[in-house]
């Protein structure tokens, strides 16, 4: 990040006053946009932005600087009159982070304040150049537009999305229930960055329902963008995409409903596709389906750790690998990112947005990773020599695009050459592999083949390059230049060229002898950027000037002083014209040659996807190997053969084993549809609850992504959805309590699941009363284990919901296993063993927990007492419970009971034990005096029995 900040700079007053008139004159904006403006060499940032940028950006408000502005001005600002300027390459920090991480929006404005660029986190197109980074994941943009039916309960939403990264339209009806479960779904899967909305909330008959669309959207970190409802229409959005797709649209329009085209309508004129002539005929669409992936909901991917939680989330953000820092893993993005190219990081990026759901797909994957796995030597080689080097294809393309140079091009070039050397590597190690083997056809099918056949094409671009571009300049000097043989026109200024420069040099040689310095180390030849072709001195060698009358002196400067010849400088300013007009025929071949190249982009972008998956694969074979303890191929059994089941011998949580200084204790998971498909899990806090049952997830997760798992031995049935209420995060900003966000979540789990899902539940009930949360906690849970009976694991501390195992025969008990030693009357010591094991824990040991981690003794004794005096309590009206009295019975008794106490009160007072009760022998005696008045009480032996027994055991 720069540290030079330059001034903001005016002509004279009146421009300054104009600036900040016309900065005061501007609509109001949205406070999650940033203006910004372009002031050629810098850019700079005002008011309550500059503010923003300084705190987020520099971490420190010492960058901030007053302007001048006049008291009307002034009171007209509603903003702090503060500004900050900035260097492109910080410019380009506060985009990313802007953009990718915070989902603000940002305008930027010429120096008169007029709008040269905008962008949003779905749209980074027009800003794309100056963030100048490689986006780790795809930026998509989503549109929905919906038609509600009150009558049947359901809603339909016409849907589009465009990834212009990989220049793809889609489009597809959902059908929804009221929680748009499967809405939720989609934008999960194709990590939507930004949502556009009809602008409806002004309208009383929709605002209830865009309200639960717009939380669903802002729940899995999307922003929400409302647009005029006119603007979601389907007229003229055929002939508009058909200038995006081109010829393919005829066929494809038919299967969209009028609902996805409008919303695709709307979508095409915020991102103003058509406005880049570029952007005609690169477009394809397609039908997406959500039933080819593994449904996510987005409490799922936090309690899942899929991504790094906080800003970066949004944006998937590589941090480690080849893009990463050194710092902890929090995320299995992190864990899996071993990738050396960047289209293998978007696709890890969307592999774990959408594991697969049929087995044959994931089977594949698993070959491969386990082909690689045995190949080291050759996975190290690709990792190491050929990945890297592989360019980011779609990033060349856009860069093409928009002003492509010959150092694009050969950028294509280098790109075409690795290709063969990769397919090489790979026949040489299939060579070795016996005729029809199955891994040797996956081989084949998925890597030699697609790349011997999409770099047959390239083959005439590469002998285009080499008959066009210059090569050698390239490799000797890193001149990016046609070949002069290529053109005649060029190759007559290129002669020219070298016929003046030969004679400078000759000059130069000549005032070397006149002056007597020597011509490489005293008298230097230079073409400056604005007297052209001179030459210079240092200040104190320059003193031999002023003996020659035919020496101009051209300007002083530290490092000496440039002077010429009338001759030179007549040479210099020939240069100068025919060096433009080599560039001029340059320019004009190079713009022929980048058109040409751009023809080959979706060759290309074939190639790069091939490649990616290489990558990634490599990735999951290099993670699995290098594990503290290596990954387990797992066998995995389709969701509709068969019963259902997990078993997951020595399973581990993969995140929390790659910690430094962590000893993972594993534990085995069996869950079988009819008799173990429902696990509640108690036991202590900290004890190991939360990771067991998210480990499950997790593990399911890197099986149906293609990746090993981290066991001694795994079988899994695919689960067709991951749905998680875990935590107990608030929204209070959006009016959201605990307790609101806890049952949206549960609603959703429960709409969305099938008897081929896995639930995970962590600790439902606590947002609101004990009572109310255990009457829920049983409910849910039961419903789930009766009606659903999907895979469900649930951690409570709620123990009487364990009882659910003597009514549901799927239902099982497990505990996490804590050892207390008792040392004596006063203190337990608790040792938490992390081990799961069946049966019930018979207790929470939270009060031995707060003493584990040192809280102040007195607290923890009077917590001690406290629940003492709460289990009493609840003994007694167990007890009471259980003896059924009537309420005549229970007021006799009473009645009893206190004359009893009243009798050996008078006892006690007659005999003078009341005044001597610290003694433990007058306390026994005392005890034994109210003993005898029990036993002999014809009163209370006239009581009825069970209460006669509660009376003897609550006095003795």
């Amino acid at each position: 990040m720069s540290s030079v900040r330059p001034e903001l700079k005016f002509s004279d007053a009146s421009e300054e006053r104009g600036f900040y008139r016309r900065f005061a004159s501007l609509p109001p904006k949205p406070s999650q946009t940033i203006r910004i403006v372009d002031r050629g060499e810098y850019y700079t940032i005002l008011g309550q932005d500059a503010i923003f940028v300084a705190e987020n950006v520099y971490h420190t408000q010492a960058v901030l600087k007053d302007f001048r502005v006049d008291a009307a001005v002034a009171k007209q600002l509603a903003e702090p009159t503060k500004y900050v300027t900035m260097s492109p390459q910080v410019i380009a920090s506060l985009l990313k982070m802007a953009l990718l991480e915070q989902g603000f929006k940002v305008e930027i404005y010429d120096r008169s304040w007029k709008l040269l660029k905008s962008a949003s986190p779905g749209n980074i197109d027009q800003v794309d150049d100056l963030m100048n980074v490689s986006v780790d994941s795809s930026v998509v943009l989503a549109s929905v537009k919906f038609q509600f039916n009150a009558s049947d309960g359901f809603c339909v939403l016409g849907v589009s999305y465009v990834d212009s990264n990989s220049y793809k339209i889609g489009m597809l009806d959902i059908v929804d229930n009221e929680v748009y479960s499967n809405f939720e779904s989609f934008l999960i899967q194709l990590g939507v960055k930004e949502c556009l909305l009809p602008d409806l909330r002004n309208n009383e008959s929709f605002s209830a329902e865009l309200k639960k669309v717009t939380g669903v959207i802002e729940r899995c970190g999307c922003v929400v963008t409302f647009v005029k409802n006119s603007e979601f229409n389907n007229k003229d959005v055929e002939a508009d995409l058909a200038k995006l797709c081109g010829d393919e649209l005829a066929t494809s329009l038919p299967r969209f409903s009028k609902l996805a085209l409008a919303s695709c309508n709307a979508l095409i004129g915020y991102q103003q596709l058509l406005n880049n002539a570029g952007n005609e005929g690169s477009y394809q669409i397609v039908e997406y389906s959500l039933s080819e992936f593994m449904k996510l909901d987005a409490s799922a991917v936090k309690a899942l750790s899929i991504f790094p939680q906080g800003p970066s989330t949004q944006s998937g953000m590589a941090t480690s690998g080849k893009f990463g820092g050194n710092g902890k893993i929090t995320s299995l993005l992190q864990l899996l990112n071993k990738c050396k190219t960047n289209a293998g990081v978007r696709l890890l990026n969307e592999w774990l947005k959408q594991p697969l759901s049929d087995k044959g797909s994931i089977e594949k994957r698993h070959n491969l990773v386990d082909y690689l796995v045995d190949q080291l030597e050759l996975r190290s080689i690709l990792r190491d020599d050929y990945l890297p080097l592989v360019p980011d294809v779609r990033r060349l393309t856009k860069k093409l695009n928009r002003n492509g140079s010959l150092e694009d091009v050969l950028k294509v070039y280098q790109f075409a050459q690795r290709i063969p050397e990769i397919n090489g590597v790979l026949k040489e190690n299939l060579d070795a592999l016996s005729e029809g083997s199955h891994v040797k056809d996956l081989v084949l099918e998925t890597w030699y083949n697609p790349l011997n056949e999409h770099v047959e094409p390239l083959h005439k671009f590469q002998e285009m390059v080499e008959t066009t571009v210059d090569l050698e300049a390239y490799e000797e000097t890193n001149e990016f230049m046609i070949k002069v043989e290529f053109n005649d026109e060029l190759a007559r200024i290129r002669t020219e060229l070298v016929d003046l420069k030969d004679k400078i040099r000759t000059i130069h040689l000549d005032t070397s002898d006149d002056l007597g310095f020597d011509p490489e180390k005293k008298l230097k030849l230079e073409n400056h950027h604005v007297h052209g072709w001179c030459m210079r001195l240092t200040r104190n060698d320059a003193k031999a000037l002023r003996q020659h009358k035919k020496y101009l002196e051209l300007s002083t400067v530290k490092a000496g002083i440039y002077f010429s010849t009338k001759e030179l400088k007549l040479l210099s300013d020939e240069i100068g014209t025919l060096q433009q007009d080599y560039d001029r025929k340059q320019s004009a071949l190079v713009k022929e040659i980048v058109t040409i190249t751009l023809s080959y982009s979706p060759v290309l972008e074939k190639l790069s996807l091939v490649l990616a998956n290489l990558d990634v694969l490599c990735s999951f074979a290099h993670v699995s190997s290098y594990a503290p303890i290596p990954y387990v191929r797992p066998v995995m059994y389709d969701m509709h053969a068969g019963q259902r089941k997990m078993e997951l011998l020595a399973s581990r949580h993969p995140l929390v084993e790659a910690q430094d200084e962590v000893t993972f204790i594993s534990n085995d998971v069996v869950l079988e549809a009819d008799s173990s498909g429902f696990a509640i899990i108690t036991g202590p806090n900290m004890g190991g609850k939360s990771t067991y049952i998210r480990q499950v997830g997790v593990i399911c997760l890197l099986a149906q992504i293609g990746c090993f798992v981290p066991c001694d031995a795994a079988e899994i049935t695919i689960v067709d959805a991951i749905l998680c209420r875990v935590g107990a995060g608030d929204s209070q900003l959006k009016g959201v309590s605990t307790f609101m966000a806890e049952m949206l979540e549960t609603a959703s789990i429960l709409r969305n699941a099938t008897k081929n899902s896995l639930i995970i539940i962590d600790e439902l009930g606590r947002g609101t009363s004990t009572y109310d949360g255990f009457g829920l906690a049983w409910s849910i849970s039961e419903h789930i284990a009766k009606n659903i009976g999907c895979f469900a694991l649930f951690a409570t501390h709620f123990h009487e919901l364990t009882a659910l195992a003597d009514d549901c025969p799927n239902v099982t008990n497990l505990h996490v296993v804590a050892h207390v030693e008792e040392k004596s009357h006063k203190s337990d010591d608790i040792t938490l063993l992390y081990k799961v094991e069946p049966g019930i824990s018979d207790q929470s040991f939270g009060i031995h927990v707060a003493e584990v981690v040192q809280f102040p003794s007195k607290i923890v004794k009077m917590a001690k007492r406290k629940a003492t005096e709460l289990d009493d309590i609840k003994e007694e009206t167990e007890c009471l419970k259980k003896l059924k009295c009537s309420p005549e019975h229970i007021a006799k008794g009473s009645e009893v009971l206190k004359n009893l106490l009243q009798e050996w009160a008078s006892i006690l007072r007659a005999e003078n034990l009341d005044q001597q009760l610290d003694d433990e022998s007058i306390q026994e005696l005392c005890i034994d005096k109210l003993r005898s008045l029990v036993n002999s009480s014809d009163e209370l032996n006239s009581c009825e029995k069970n209460f006669k027994d509660w009376v003897t055991a609550q006095l003795l």
